[in-house]
């Protein structure tokens, strides 16, 4: 279990200068680790190659024969030491694996490979950075690779799911910044409330987050709207914790009993209701679309402030007035997501709920079919933050999320238990209600009505657990639902 804490720091702080530098060269070294990666990959199928191309391969013929004394070097000192033993009982011996020019069949430098490259020709961008930190920021950009070909792999078997072909990674900006990480081995906290970072005098004071349980492991350095927020991530002790690979990400761990269902939406943010009779809940979400509808009104005049005049490639994008107004939305933003998320949870633990499924529809945002007013309101809400903080929350007490595929749940009556099909099925069953208004689902032939974000909520569970309500009466599920307005800063008013 890990947990992380956030300083921010500001221009005006004494490290402002450290972390701004750290990070500049992060970008650097990103940058020339993804130059040598894309010149080798792209140009070792070429007949004809480019003078970048070119002296990228000369480098590496030039300095591979001093790579191979080393490792030969390493090789010999480990056959000197003594024997390691695994816990078979079996006897770890050194091998010997020189390294070779790229091929055909190898056209992908490892990191192990290109690590060895920046160290003997001593690399400026890799010597410039804290040992160890130069190391994460390589392997930063090889887990993007590796993300790459995941994906190319993916969309060959299945086009259709993506929503173009996927890129090889892409160089950050010139004048840009990017993450630095600080390894537990490089940093360390001093008198129990100081960190001591590599480099630098200047430290910085903890003040309760050092007293948080768990091991130190790292410090992360990342770039956020003009400022710098370091991040302190501690390792705590394994408790009921779920674990899950991405593939297991929408499977049971353990079959489901008391089960809650989460309808997302818009003034109703999370609409709760589970299989214990209890009655469903509304978390209101008019907070968040307030901010982000201010936020517009605000942007959108600052720009055309700036932009009057303007040709398209002429004056300025962004402003100090720009990069504050979108720092303090995200801060509102993200504040309110953990207030209602941490609501959820608490919610469910009261219930003592071991599953909860959620609704969403993959590509919902970028397939949506509203007018422009309320596109903007519901693509800016960011669904899967949210879900993923109700996630990690929930699953550190023992409950399991799953994302479920919700088409059809809000046409489809949870009294009458209606079929609920897929979106893309050849079968199109007759549904025995309708959406009579915004906030009502009503049955056909009848006078029942029950609340439209609550039939939905039932029937994403339906969906997903045919069995979860069997036993029980449906018409308890007719109880109104109880509105939860989570309560912002007094002083929360937006300006910038």
């Amino acid at each position: 279990m890990y947990r992380s804490y956030k300083i921010q720091i500001h221009p005006e702080n004494e490290l402002f200068e450290y972390c701004d530098s750290l990070c500049f060269k992060a970008k650097n070294l990103y940058n020339i680790t993804n130059y040598y990666i894309r010149q080798v990959y792209t140009s070792i199928r070429k007949e004809i190659r480019n003078e970048n191309q070119l002296q990228v391969l000369q480098d590496i013929e030039t300095y591979l024969p001093q790579m191979n004394v080393i490792r030969l070097k390493s090789y010999e000192k480990a056959k000197a030491t003594p024997m390691k033993v695994d816990k078979k009982g079996k006897i770890i011996e050194p091998k010997l694996k020189l390294f070779e020019m790229p091929t055909q069949e190898k056209s992908f430098i490892g990191y192990a490979f290109l690590e060895a490259l920046f160290k003997v020709m001593k690399q400026i961008d890799y010597t410039s950075m804290p040992s160890q930190s130069n190391q994460q920021t390589m392997k930063k950009v090889y887990d993007d690779w590796k993300s790459f070909f995941e994906a190319s792999k993916k969309y060959k078997l299945n086009p259709a799911s993506f929503s173009g072909k996927p890129k090889i990674p892409r160089y950050k900006l010139k004048n840009g910044r990017t993450t630095c990480y600080l390894t537990n081995q490089i940093t360390e906290i001093k008198d129990g409330s100081i960190l001591k970072l590599p480099g630098t005098h200047l430290p910085l004071n903890l003040g309760k987050i050092a007293y948080s349980e768990g091991e130190f492991q790292q410090v992360r350095i990342v770039p956020s709207y003009g400022r710098y927020v370091i991040e302190i991530v501690f390792k705590g002790e394994e408790e009921k914790e779920i674990k899950r690979t991405d593939k297991q990400k929408n499977e049971f761990v353990f079959p489901p009993r008391r089960v809650m269902g989460i309808d997302l939406g818009v003034d109703n943010l999370a609409t709760i209701i589970d299989n214990t009779g209890l009655k469903p809940l509304l978390i209101k979400g008019t907070w968040l679309k307030s901010i982000n509808q201010y936020y517009n009104k605000l942007r959108a005049n600052y720009m055309c402030i700036i932009r009057n005049g303007k040709g398209p490639k002429e004056g300025i994008f962004t402003t100090n007035r720009l990069i504050s107004l979108d720092r303090k939305r995200n801060n509102r933003a993200m504040d309110f997501l953990h207030k209602a998320s941490a609501k959820v949870v608490e919610i469910a633990s009261e219930r003592t709920i071991d599953t909860i499924i959620i609704g969403r529809n993959v590509g919902w945002k970028s397939e949506v079919a509203l007018k422009k007013s309320d596109k903007q309101t519901f693509i800016q809400i960011p669904y899967a933050t949210f879900i993923e903080m109700i996630r990690y929350k929930a699953e550190r007490k023992g409950i399991q999320v799953i994302e479920r595929e919700e088409s059809y749940t809000s046409k489809s009556s949870f009294l009458d238990n209606d079929p609920i099909p897929t979106f893309g099925d050849d079968n199109h069953p007759l549904f025995s209600g309708y959406r009579c208004s915004r906030a009502f689902y009503k049955i056909k032939g009848s006078k029942i009505s029950i609340h439209a974000d609550v039939n939905g909520a039932f029937n994403i569970v339906r969906k997903h657990v045919k069995d979860a309500f069997d036993g029980l009466e449906r018409k308890q599920f007719l109880q109104s639902p109880k509105k939860i307005i989570i309560m912002k800063n007094k002083h929360a008013k937006l300006k910038a």
